[in-house]
């Protein structure tokens, strides 16, 4: 039994149309299942987050491996080191993500806690005014887990003059520069916390699967557009 497929003979989509279509068909379906897995990560990524708000903070063990979104609690002291990261949003209003070195009190070990968000100054050039804190405190945090370094056109220049800015949260250069442990702490809800760092809307799979569906319907408007230039009568062209 054959089938009849007379338009076959007709399919002249010409070289450079087969080229583009080669080339971007598969990059559109690599991207569609690229998001498709991010959205799977952050889908896990939540529920672990979710599992570990009902466990009760502990204290860090200097032998103990850190988890992913394992609350702790420490007591120490927040020190000057201060990180002001740039090009946050909260509410509408830029401002700075402020990451301060805290000096556990009985083990001296360093941490690099997230203290939320902080609004820009008067002008980019004029710093906010962070009040010292000289008093030993007791913060209880999320390690978050790392997800990946925002892209700059130019790197950093890190100082240690104190308070810097910078473009973005680099754990490990903070934590080379500062001798503090190489993990983020999101400090929750406190008088310590500022306006804390946004928790479960950073782990939405929701995006990545809108991304996913654009990549693969793209991909099938490409497909659907091969096929209408290749049977197409462009003689003319």
């Amino acid at each position: 039994m054959s089938l009849n497929l007379p338009f076959i003979g007709s399919f002249k989509p010409g070289a450079r149309m087969t080229l583009f279509f080669v080339v971007f068909l598969p990059l559109t379906v690599v991207l569609g299942f690229w998001q498709l897995d991010r959205a799977s990560q952050k889908m896990n990524m939540q529920e672990a987050y979710l599992a570990s708000i009902t466990q009760l903070p502990t204290n860090p063990s200097v032998n103990a491996g850190l988890v992913e979104f394992q609350r702790l609690r420490l007591t120490g002291v927040l020190t000057d080191k201060v990180f002001l990261v740039d090009n946050q949003v909260n509410a509408g209003k830029p401002g700075y993500w402020v990451i301060q070195v805290l000096a556990e009190a009985i083990s001296g070990r360093l941490w690099l806690v997230n203290r939320g968000f902080t609004a820009q100054g008067e002008s980019r050039d004029q710093l906010p005014k962070l009040p010292a804190v000289r008093r030993t405190v007791t913060v209880v945090g999320i390690v978050w887990p790392f997800t990946g370094l925002v892209p700059l056109l130019a790197d950093d220049v890190w100082t240690t003059t104190w308070p810097q800015r910078v473009q973005r949260l680099d754990v490990e250069k903070m934590a080379a520069l500062t001798g503090a442990e190489p993990v983020e702490l999101r400090l929750e809800s406190s008088e310590w916390a500022r306006e804390p760092a946004l928790f479960v809307s950073v782990l939405d799979q929701h995006k990545h699967t809108g991304y996913a569906a654009t990549w693969f319907g793209l991909a099938l408007a490409l497909s659907i557009l091969y096929l209408v230039w290749g049977t197409h009568d462009n003689s003319k062209q």
